[in-house]
């Protein structure tokens, strides 16, 4: 099956990439603008988009949420119809939703679903089928931050607390260690912390979790 991803956070499209081409998926593009994801679908035709629908500095809509991606979900299904679109998305509420599944998308799932979850939605849309988080309908507007998981924050030194922050920002560990003036292995040994006192198996959930739970003003403190 081949793929283009479609996200604002580059880091996190490479690492579910690299977890994705591991199963036998085709990653033919990584993108992280809807235009630019748009003009892959155009270029490569894959089977599936994998997109996100926030992308910051977009056309917001009265919410004030960004419609770029939910234009590109239409523009796919109207010029593309031979490629199957899955949002993938940290926008949990039941109107976005539904406006997804008005579009006719082939699924929509939150970004805290694992590799494995998403292989397995990808293989039921590769048959002809759609697939909806159930847990996406009944939620409506942003759910408050989770006490235990704020509490896994005060865990954190402010050092890891910063990394988290640039993990969820979508920078790469070059990138991070340049910024913070501190070695690669210093960083990465920063990295791991967190992801042990998260409890998260890898950058990917860790950036999910954070943006799921509403933690980033927690991380500013």
């Amino acid at each position: 099956m081949r793929l283009v991803l479609c996200d604002d956070n580059r880091i996190l499209c490479e690492a579910l990439a690299v977890a994705l081409e591991a199963r036998g998926y085709q990653v033919v593009a990584i993108t992280s603008a809807a235009a630019d994801g748009l003009a892959a679908v155009g270029e490569h035709r894959p089977d599936v988009v994998l997109l996100d629908l926030r992308f910051p500095g977009g056309t917001n809509g009265a919410d004030g949420e960004s419609t770029e991606g939910l234009s590109a979900a239409r523009a796919i299904r109207q010029y593309y119809p031979d490629t199957a679109v899955l949002v993938l998305s940290g926008l949990a509420d039941r109107a976005t939703w539904s406006a997804a599944m008005k579009l006719g998308v082939a699924g929509f799932l939150c970004k805290d679903h694992n590799v494995t979850q998403i292989a397995a939605a990808l293989n039921v849309i590769s048959a002809g089928g759609v697939v909806f988080d159930p847990v996406v309908r009944s939620q409506v507007g942003v759910r408050p931050p989770n006490r235990r998981r704020a509490s896994q924050l005060s865990l954190l030194t402010p050092r890891e607390k910063e990394v988290l922050r640039r993990i969820t920002a979508g920078q790469s560990t070059g990138q991070m260690a340049e910024e913070m003036n501190i070695a690669i292995n210093t960083l990465r040994t920063y990295v791991k912390n967190v992801l042990t006192k998260l409890g998260a198996h890898n950058r990917l959930q860790a950036a999910a979790l954070v943006s799921r739970e509403n933690l980033l003003s927690e991380l500013s403190a």
